[in-house]
């Protein structure tokens, strides 16, 4: 394998893991009043309880599950993204005190590999997240009889949620799951058109011609599945509500709008794209809460949402 490979490669699949503790003193250090101080469910007035679970290739897991109502099956799974953790998804408990005053939903946010108390792993842009959300999944219907999910992701997190409804649809059939809906908040809306933005706009200055190789090893590691790793392919057969802010830089506006154009016409009737004019990446609750708190009960409430 060349250096010039090795490199873009070491970029994609590698980071390091943020700890919960890291991530506690970023939120100490915030002056937003909406994320600091707010270090775990039981702040928002929600009983947790810790869960150590492993996933379908060995890494050790943990998150927290928050069962809200015994009788209720319903439950949503928060799933951070790319260097993040739990942490990162405690300041949207607040949309579902805010919507969910009979607790219909119980809610389960994990430290997918690499994050938080997790293993350390290679990540693939979400690819290998994806057999995490599944084995999260997995795990809350064995242990606890849960198996009717919203899956709620955040940037590679939405990816690996997108990927995990799709590539194991059948196996989801056959343990007896059901993921209802899904909401991808910024997501990485195209793994290959990703990579090739981030290698042009941030000084890299890597040739396309260098990216060949690498793309090609990359498709190996995913199972040869890096041409579907995008939204277009992936989405469809579950209602999906695609959030995004105009002004995002990370995953750009045009290329998650593209995918969402790409979508077949049958496919589109599955889906919604809600547009925000501001907002930095994966902040967009952060500028408009009344209207993305009001944007998520209407899709769970299963009206309509028309990009803006």
């Amino acid at each position: 394998m060349k250096v010039n490979e090795m490199y873009i490669l070491n970029k994609i699949l590698n980071y390091k893991r943020k700890t919960l503790d890291q991530s506690l003193k970023d939120v100490m250090k915030s002056k937003n009043r909406m994320i600091s101080g707010k270090f775990s469910p039981i702040v928002f007035g929600m009983e947790y309880e810790e869960i150590k679970y492993t996933s379908i290739d060995n890494k050790t897991l943990y998150g927290w599950l928050i069962k809200r109502n015994e009788d209720k099956n319903n439950t949503i799974i928060l799933v951070h993204g790319r260097n993040n953790n739990r942490i990162f998804c405690l300041k949207f408990l607040q949309i579902f005190l805010d919507i969910d005053s009979e607790k219909k939903y119980n809610i389960f946010i994990p430290d997918l590999r690499n994050s938080g108390k997790s293993d350390e792993s290679k990540t693939a842009f979400g690819y290998f997240f994806a057999k995490d959300v599944y084995s999260t999944m997995k795990m809350l219907k064995q242990k606890f009889g849960l198996n009717n999910f919203v899956l709620y992701g955040f940037s590679q997190g939405a990816m690996g949620v997108a990927i995990a409804q799709s590539l194991y649809r059948d196996k989801l059939k056959e343990d007896g799951i059901k993921i209802d809906k899904m909401i991808l908040d910024s997501p990485i809306s195209n793994i290959k058109k990703i990579i090739l933005y981030h290698a042009r706009i941030k000084n890299i200055k890597i040739p396309k011609i260098f990216l060949l190789p690498a793309f090609l090893t990359l498709n190996k590691i995913v199972e040869n599945n890096l041409d579907n790793l995008k939204l277009s392919s992936l989405l469809g057969f579950v209602p999906t509500l695609i959030i995004q802010s105009q002004k995002d830089r990370v995953t750009p506006f045009k290329i998650v709008e593209k995918e969402y154009n790409d979508l077949q016409d049958d496919k589109k009737k599955e889906t919604r794209f809600k547009a925000f004019r501001k907002g930095q990446h994966v902040r967009i609750y952060l500028e408009y809460k009344e209207e993305y708190t009001q944007t998520i009960k209407k899709f769970l409430e299963s009206e309509k949402i028309w990009i803006n």
